[in-house]
């Protein structure tokens, strides 16, 4: 006798299925509501036969259940029935479970552009000044992969039906700014330089990295491919690296400060270790105790103080003193007051440029080796090795000295007073400066009679080359 109930005492919770009837006792197959399980309950009879295997084998066929049988389980029920003992829910066959797709995702291609620390090795010292992990990335760069959902692999049950699976969603991402998607929408790839930013659900390349306070520890270094705005001030021993441009609003500390663009801030306090390095032009109230090296202008407004400062463009000090330091400007200086009443040693460089100011510098330092060893020699074949590099040097010297650049700007404007104790590189011309002279004035290379011009101040704009034209053909003329 068979008929269709529900799990009865002993059952764990009340299952659909099949009782067997028989006089020696009576069977429930059960099967799960996933359809995952098939579950056995026996309960014997005082009167009749215990149930067999075989018989056990045909319940179970009239049942509907036919896969993925537990042989063990099923060996196990059949003689514990055999020997009249009761059994309850005993899994003696399991269903094959859905496998559902994975939704789709993102794969980085481009990685941080700073760590924290050193993965996998404890030791390794950790620098709390470097926190940030920004993904940089420039035009062209590919940024990540988008990988489709998958559909997930279909399941059976234990009545042999088929268990479709949920397939994965798709990834729900908005293309924000910047991005270009290529390969089908499976490929992003950056149109600007910038920083990687999902927000929202959108991902976009932002070109603009703002700071709200300070950059310290919470902040951390920056190294960021865009323009970096600090609403604060940059702690020291903190470096910011930003390759299209730099705004402090705050003042700097001992730091190292990098862009390929302008930079701007309040002031800088290096403190004789910080530095900058600008491919564009700088702007500032005040810079102290640093190491300058720009591509273009500078112009501070107040002081430039006890610097090393070397630029491809023009030095202006709108309204105090350029004391202490060297400064070379291919574009020429101009300041209110050169050096200081302290007669704190200063030196100017104009209308060279300092790449070839240093190498000049170097090749004099080995022509003056060079005549040294040569009164030392004790050979004809060293005399002549020496000589021939003499000559080398010299016709290094005079290459470098005929260069001629557009930009250039031999001339020092001094809008108040030039002290004493300054040196003034001005062209061919070098002139230690042994008592002040009271500006307005402009000084530049003499080429008729050598030494240095003191005249009325005139803009940067008008070329010292133009003004020594004017003395030449008024010479000629006399």
């Amino acid at each position: 006798m068979m008929s269709d109930t529900s799990a009865g005492d002993g059952a764990k919770e009340s299952i659909p299925g099949k009782e067997f009837k028989k006089l020696g006792y009576s069977l429930f197959i059960a099967i799960s509501k996933d359809k995952q399980e098939c579950l056995c309950s026996y309960v014997p009879r005082p009167q009749g036969s215990m149930m067999t295997r075989d018989d056990l084998n045909g319940y179970l066929a009239a049942a509907g259940v036919k896969g993925n049988f537990n042989e063990g389980a099923l060996n196990t029920f059949a003689v514990n029935a055999a020997a009249g003992q009761a059994q309850r829910n005993v899994v003696v066959a399991t269903g094959i479970p859905p496998v559902n797709g994975i939704d789709g995702w993102l794969s980085y291609t481009v990685q941080p552009a700073v760590a924290a620390q050193a993965d996998g090795d404890d030791s390794a010292a950790i620098d709390l000044h470097q926190v940030q992990t920004f993904i940089n990335v420039m035009p062209g760069d590919e940024i990540a992969h988008v990988t489709p959902p998958t559909p997930g692999s279909a399941g059976k049950s234990v009545t042999g039906e088929t268990i479709p699976p949920l397939p994965g969603k798709p990834l729900a991402l908005k293309i924000g700014k910047n991005i270009t998607v290529e390969d089908d929408g499976e490929r992003l790839v950056a149109s600007a330089a910038g920083r990687v930013c999902v927000a929202s659900g959108e991902i976009s390349v932002e070109e603009e990295y703002v700071v709200s306070g300070d950059v310290n520890f919470r902040v951390g270094s920056i190294v960021f491919n865009g323009i970096v705005e600090v609403r604060g001030d940059v702690l020291d021993d903190f470096s910011v690296h930003a390759t299209k441009g730099l705004r402090v609003t705050g003042n700097i500390g001992n730091c190292s400060i990098q862009s390929g663009g302008d930079i701007s801030l309040c002031g800088m306090d290096g403190q004789g270790k910080g530095s900058i390095v600008c491919g564009g032009s700088i702007k500032a109230q005040f810079i102290h105790d640093c190491i300058v090296e720009c591509a273009g202008d500078i112009i501070v407004e107040v002081e430039l103080h006890n610097c090393i400062v070397r630029s491809l463009g023009r030095i202006i000090v709108n309204r105090g003193a350029i004391a202490g330091g060297s400064y070379t400007a291919l574009g020429g200086i101009e300041a209110k007051k050169i050096g200081s009443m302290a007669s704190v040693r200063t030196k100017l460089t104009v209308g060279v440029d300092y790449h070839d100011a240093e190498e000049l510098e170097r090749l004099m330092e080995e022509l003056a080796l060079n005549h040294k060893q040569s009164g030392e020699a004790g050979t004809l074949q060293e005399i002549e090795e020496l000589r021939q590099k003499r000559a080398a040097l010299t016709d290094r010297i005079m290459e470098i000295r005929s260069k001629v650049d557009e930009r250039a700007n031999p001339k020092v404007n001094v809008k108040g007073t030039l002290y004493d104790n300054s040196l003034l590189v001005v062209g061919m011309q070098n002139e230690e400066i042994k008592d002040p002279h009271d500006g307005p004035l402009s000084a530049t290379e003499n080429t008729i009679d050598s030494g240095l011009r003191y005249l009325s101040l005139t803009s940067l704009d008008v070329k010292a080359g133009d003004i020594e034209k004017a003395f030449i053909l008024e010479y000629q003329k006399r």
